[in-house]
């Protein structure tokens, strides 16, 4: 009968262990997640930003960084920028490298 209840115990424990992970591992992603919008939401402002001052959207990100302050960590993410016309809003995408 205490066999039965040891091996209870271990495999409740068990699963609480693997709720646990799966719960922080989730966590980690949302962030991760949060992240990319946080940094998407800024290039985007940004843009804007020097369309409503210049005229025109930034050409690159290069720009943005030189000219508007725009923080970037380049070992982490890889931007897609892609600009059709000055006066169109550039295409946006952010990945995590």
């Amino acid at each position: 009968m205490k066999n039965k209840f040891k091996i209870l115990y271990a495999v409740i424990f068990i699963a609480i262990l693997v709720f646990i992970n799966f719960s922080i591992n989730k966590t980690d992603y949302k962030k991760e997640e949060e992240q990319l919008n946080i940094l998407k939401d800024a290039i985007t402002r940004s843009a804007v930003q020097c369309y409503a001052i210049e005229g025109m959207y930034p050409p690159n990100i290069n720009y943005l960084i030189e000219n508007y302050g725009l923080s970037v960590n380049e070992e982490k993410y890889v931007i897609y920028y892609s600009v059709f016309a000055s006066n169109i809003m550039p295409e946006v995408e952010v990945y995590i490298k």
